[in-house]
């Protein structure tokens, strides 16, 4: 879907004098030079240049400090060392089921008997939760490992110790005035280092159990593939650590060793030589979040442990996203409009599925600029997930509505929250009288301008060191200003999408056809280059993501 941005929110960049002196020193090309500069690397620090071009992830871990509790977390740990009876509690979000494999992998390596749980995501919810942690110690449990969940789950980890059962926690989520007694808490954000408050769920354990030698290096690295699609997953800051986990969870999956992953790829048209980060949060990660958003979390955990069943797991996997995205989009039609025309930032449908309503919320959040709440009926309560700009604290909106829910907690930009049906209304209204009331500051877009035609193979080859992008370390984007005629020709089969001609270069406007009066009258657009092999030979295409417009620009069709 193309976007639309005022020219106000557009921040343009050229080649420079800087750029120059700093590629000279690197040495790199001046356009990754550039690059560098945008973020916040001057030319007198070649250091830095070359640390993001060559993240060395050993040196970031040795400097990482997860707080006091890792260290208690290995004693116990080793100390259990041959228990028949280890519980591993998950999240049904892509992080928890990596981490659920992640833990189950490394459990299975120290215990005897190991298994795990993770909560059906509308008849539980997310956490731990007291009446199933019973259930686990009534059965026998010598060990439960909670991950990606836990911190602020307080009755339910004081039962388990009540109960006689030592419990780990490994999660990021920020935790409340205190952390759960009985439990041994390695969470970040509760004594960690700056750098280790980046970590996703997975990469907390990971880099726990690297720092501790609790598996040996050679088989935590063939386990980074878990961390790269968590890391990916969950939009953490790409910082020198993530993004050396992304880069070598994305080689150990080039490696086609995780059985259940090479056929994920194969079944949605792709090969583990191909995966870059684009591939997995385009196509594989929907795959594995599908389960837990529409059916059982428990599928992905399957597959990514390479299980019995795992064909028809794939298969099913594949089916539930083909639905998510169906879904989606019939709500995304709906509540869009809504939202972008002022009409409300908090809806609310009893009909729509939970499940797929975060992913809905951050594309809206995404293209609005505006917070905004969704939320469905689950079970016997209201469910509901927030999404906030840049300059927003969802944590801090929930903290301040927390007298009328039932559970709340997440991340800054992503929570979710749980209220009783018969008090929903009146959190409701409460919610979008603050959420009206707050005043994000909307994100500039950093582009460049230069001449398409500087854009070769081998300049976009040396971008890409600066890679793994995602949130933080922003895919790099260019700005091509309309000059002269612009003239269409038809891409595709369906009529949907344009080929846009304009300064002797053509671009690839997918989903372009509905609003070609809307290209006409921009003032140009941003695109990415991107490298096309087809049949031995390769091209560069340049992708249009949004057109740019003139600030109070309207024009039916073109509101994004």
């Amino acid at each position: 879907m193309i976007g639309k941005v005022p020219i106000s929110r557009l921040s343009l960049w050229k080649l420079d004098d800087r750029s120059k002196a700093l590629a000279e020193r690197v040495p790199c090309s001046v356009l990754t030079a550039l690059l560098l500069g945008m973020r916040g690397v001057s030319e007198q620090n070649v250091s830095e240049a070359r640390a993001w071009l060559r993240p060395d992830l050993d040196d970031s871990l040795e400097r990482v400090a997860l707080g006091t509790s890792s260290r208690e977390a290995a004693i116990l740990w080793r100390k259990m060392e041959g228990a028949e009876r280890v519980v591993v509690y998950g999240d049904y979000d892509v992080d928890g089921a990596c981490a659920t494999t992640l833990a189950m992998e490394l459990a299975l390596a120290s215990f005897r008997e190991v298994r795990y749980f993770i909560p059906h995501r509308h008849r539980e919810g997310y956490g731990v939760h007291e009446n199933i942690v019973r259930n686990i110690a009534r059965n026998g449990c010598d060990l439960l490992i909670a991950v990606d969940c836990g911190t602020r789950d307080m009755n339910a980890l004081k039962a388990a110790r009540d109960m006689g059962v030592p419990v780990i926690v490994f999660d990021h989520h920020v935790p409340g005035d205190s952390l759960p007694e009985g439990a041994v808490v390695v969470n970040p954000h509760a004594g960690g280092d700056d750098v280790s408050r980046t970590l996703c769920g997975t990469g907390v354990l990971w880099v726990w159990a690297r720092k501790e030698k609790i598996a040996p290096s050679g088989w935590l690295a063939g386990r980074t593939d878990l961390v790269a699609l968590a890391t990916l997953a969950d939009h953490v800051p790409l910082g020198s650590l993530n993004r050396g986990l992304v880069s070598s969870g994305m080689e150990a999956i080039r490696l086609a060793q995780r059985r259940g992953l090479r056929s994920l790829l194969s079944a949605i048209g792709t090969d583990c030589q191909s995966v870059d980060e684009e591939i997995l949060v385009m196509k594989v990660i929907p795959c594995l979040n599908a389960a837990g958003r529409l059916g059982l979390a428990d599928i992905s955990v399957e597959v990514l442990l390479g299980g019995t069943g795992l064909e028809n797991n794939i298969l099913e996997l594949v089916r539930l996203n083909r639905k998510r995205q169906s879904l989606s989009g019939e709500i995304l039609e709906d509540v869009l409009p809504r939202v972008s025309g002022g009409e409300s930032l908090v809806l609310s449908d009893f009909s729509w599925p939970v499940g797929v309503l975060s992913g809905v919320a951050s594309r809206i959040c995404s293209e609005t600029g505006l917070p905004v709440a969704l939320a469905s009926l689950s079970g016997d309560h209201v469910r509901g997930t927030l999404r906030v700009p840049p300059g927003v604290d969802a944590l801090d909106v929930l903290d301040r509505l927390s007298s009328g829910l039932l559970t709340w907690g997440g991340h800054r930009f992503a929570a979710g929250f749980s209220v009783p049906v018969d008090g929903w209304q009146e959190v409701r209204v409460k919610m979008e009288e603050m959420l009206f009331s707050l005043k994000p500051v909307p994100e500039l877009l950093q582009a460049i301008e230069i001449s398409p035609g500087d854009l070769t193979e081998k300049e976009i080859r040396s971008m890409s060191e600066l890679g793994p992008f995602g949130s933080a370390n922003p895919h790099p984007v260019f700005f091509s200003p309309a000059s002269g005629s612009v003239t269409f020709e038809p891409l595709g089969r369906d009529g949907k999408h344009l080929r846009v001609r304009n300064g002797g270069f053509e671009f690839l406007a997918f989903g372009g056809a509905p609003i070609s009066g809307c290209i006409l009258d921009s003032l140009g657009w941003t695109y990415r280059p991107r490298i096309n092999k087809w049949q031995g030979r390769s091209r560069v295409d340049l992708v249009i993501g949004s057109i740019v417009v003139s600030d109070g620009f309207v024009m039916e069709g073109c509101d994004s």
